[in-house]
Parts: C-alpha cells; sequence; structure tokens
C-alpha cells in the first residue's frame, strides 16, 4: 500500500490540517510520503543525523535499490509468513516525495498544537537519527522502530551496522515513561503500563545478552563461526512470541556486533592476501577430476536435507563454470528447500529470489 493510498483512507477519518510532521529516522518507509500530505504550512521536524543519513542512501542509490528488492520484496513469501509481510511494511514504491525537514533536533524537542503537548527524544537503534514521540499528557509513547513483535534487526544481511549498544539503551529510557500506551511503527499498539513495561524490558535484555556474549567471546579469543553457533537467547526469553526470530536473528546480530568491533583480518593468514575465489575453486575443480564428484556430493546431500552444504559444493562448481546447466539446477533445488524450511521472512525472501536468479527469471 503506497503513502497515497493510506493518506486516501486517514482522510476518511480526520480532515484536520497536518500542521506537523515528524521524521522517526531516515528510512524510505518514513521519508519518502511527505508530498502527499503536506502543504506550504507543514512543519517538518527530523534529527539533525537524518540529512547526512540520507545522503549516504544517494550516494549508494544503485546499491541499495537492490538490497532492498532482494532482502524485502515480500510479495513472494508464502502463505505461512503473510502475517509478517503485513506487520513489517517495507516501501518500495517508486515515487520518492521527501521533503527537507524545517527543523533539526538533537537531543530533544518540544512543542504544543491543539493543546497537546509533544515532546521528541534522539534515542539511537535501528537507526542513528531515530527519534521517539512521548504525548505526556496521554502517557502515549511511539517509539519508532526501537520495537516490533518480532526479534529486532539489529545486523541487516546487506545494509549498514546497528548501534546495538545504544538499542538496549533507548528501550530502557524509555521504560522510565512508564507509558500507558504503546504505538510502534510496525504492527498493533499496546495498552497498559505494567504489560509495556515487561514487554521493553524483556527486549532490552534480550539485546543485551546478545551484545555481551558476543563481545565475552570475541575477548576469548572464539571465531565468527564458533560465536554464531554458540550464542543464542536464554529460554526464558527465546519463548517470548515478540522475540521471534522471524524478522531479525540472533546469528545476524552476532555477524553485525563482531564487524562492529573487529576488523576484517580473523588471524588466519590464508585470508590475508587470497586467491581470486575464481581461480581457487578452478584448482579445487582439478584437484577433484573435474566437477562431477562435486556435483555428486551436492546431489548426495540433497538427498540427506543438508541443503546448506549441497549449495555450497554447487557454489564452487559454478564459480569455475558459470555457465554449468546442471549445477545451476542444483542450485535452485537447494534454493527453493531452504526458502521452504525457512521461519524468517527476510531469510526466506533472499533464498526465493536467488533461486529466480539463478534459474535465469532476472
Amino acid at each position: 500500500m503506497t503513502v497515497r493510498v493510506c493518506f486516501e483512507v486517514f482522510r476518511k477519518i480526520c480532515r484536520l490540517p497536518v500542521t506537523y510532521l515528524i521524521y522517526a529516522h531516515f528510512h524510505g518507509d518514513l521519508t519518502r510520503g511527505p508530498n502527499v500530505c503536506c502543504d506550504a504550512k507543514t512543519t517538518i521536524i527530523a534529527h539533525k543525523l537524518l540529512p547526512e543519513e540520507l545522503a549516504k542512501v544517494d550516494m549508494l542509490d544503485p546499491y541499495y535499490r537492490r538490497a532492498t528488492k532482494t532482502q524485502f520484496d515480500f510479495r513472494s513469501l508464502p502463505r505461512r509468513l503473510q502475517k509478517l509481510k503485513r506487520a513489517m511494511f517495507i516501501s518500495l514504491q517508486q515515487e520518492n516525495g521527501y521533503v527537507p525537514p524545517h527543523i533539526l533536533v538533537n537531543q530533544g524537542h518540544r512543542f504544543t498544537e491543539g493543546g497537546v503537548m509533544f515532546e521528541l527524544y534522539h534515542a539511537p537503534g535501528e537507526t542513528v537519527d531515530q527519534l521517539i514521540l512521548w504525548l505526556p499528557q496521554e502517557r502515549a509513547l511511539l517509539p519508532a522502530d526501537l520495537f516490533y513483535r518480532r526479534f529486532p534487526m539489529l545486523s541487516s544481511p546487506m545494509k549498514p551496522d546497528r548501534p546495538v549498544l545504544s538499542w538496549a539503551e533507548s528501550l530502557e529510557r524509555m521504560r522510565r515513561f512508564r507509558p500507558e500506551y504503546l504505538v510502534p511503527s510496525h504492527g498493533k499498539p499496546m495498552r497498559n503500563s505494567a504489560v509495556i513495561d515487561s514487554v521493553l524490558r524483556n527486549y532490552a535484555q534480550a539485546i543485551r545478552h546478545v551484545h555481551d556474549q558476543t563481545v565475552k567471546r570475541i575477548n576469548a579469543g572464539q571465531s565468527l563461526e564458533q560465536i554464531r553457533h554458540e550464542v543464542r537467547l536464554p529460554i526464558r526469553l527465546a519463548r517470548l512470541s515478540y522475540l521471534a526470530e522471524t524478522y531479525g536473528t540472533v546469528r545476524w546480530a552476532v555477524n553485525g556486533i563482531y564487524r562492529q568491533y573487529t576488523g576484517w583480518y580473523v588471524f588466519n593468514p590464508v585470508e590475508l592476501r587470497p586467491s581470486p575465489k575464481m581461480m581457487r575453486d578452478a584448482a579445487i575443480l582439478a584437484a577433484c577430476g573435474g566437477y562431477k564428484p562435486l556435483l555428486g556430493g551436492a546431489r548426495r546431500a540433497l538427498r540427506a536435507g543438508r541443503n546448506q552444504l549441497a549449495l555450497e559444493l554447487i557454489d564452487v562448481v559454478l564459480s569455475a563454470q558459470p555457465g554449468n546447466a546442471v549445477a545451476r539446477q542444483v542450485k535452485v533445488i537447494a534454493l527453493h528447500r531452504l526458502a521452504a524450511a525457512a521461519s524468517n521472512a527476510v531469510e526466506c525472501v533472499i533464498y526465493l529470489n536467488a533461486a529466480k536468479e539463478a534459474a535465469g527469471g532476472r
């Protein structure tokens, strides 16, 4: 649903002028539609870092368009994951109706409109420029994307690292408001201060747990692969429906935290000056006596239900022989099976898009 359609529906409920518009952060689902609902009298507010973050997006526009489509084109999701598609709207619309803000906020900003007090606070998490909105008279908190009923996307597969520790700190700060109402940007609102406090506490604890356990293992000299294998949410938190790993995942969060705090060298000199992948994989095929042994291994892996291993073996073949049609067919099968087994919507979309590309669909 586009911003224009949404605003038309809203206008059936309310005809009052839009006097203020707040960019919660720079992501496209929150910044691409003001031209539809604003006029010359509308005051637009954003954090002072928003123009800088948008400039980065503009600089990498072709990449971000591809990344967003690869990760978030939920139109291809199977029926079993359609509920998440409705909850996590991502703007894929071509029209960019961004209007530059009139007021740039640092730590906070207050204004009154229609007898209602509005308080804005800087609360980094999903982005560094994120603002939350507190209505003290109504005891209502709008947390932007700091909370949604899924394990948070602490590290997005194709997007920059996120300030994970700041995300937990922002949630803990939100608890101090003791809100009676919580109205996230994605998903249904919540009511009851005790329930909301419990949810925000658990959400912050989950983030801190993954962060602290990853840092602990980095300092212990463990590899990224080891850390991904070991770090899990405590059972008490993993059982909570709003921490289900159907959007963000713990292993992706570990990837992002590791990358945020360390360099690209992982104490293994084989990775210091690696050979071109195509050259290395061609040498592997030559050592195997051709591609058929690896192809056979990939097929055996498929029969055993080891779809990831099949994908990894066939990747070696296709790296050295991109035109190998038989290997490409095996890759498509493995990707479709991985998509069918995925409980995470973003993961499922990535697999399905890769299968389409491998089959020559784009």
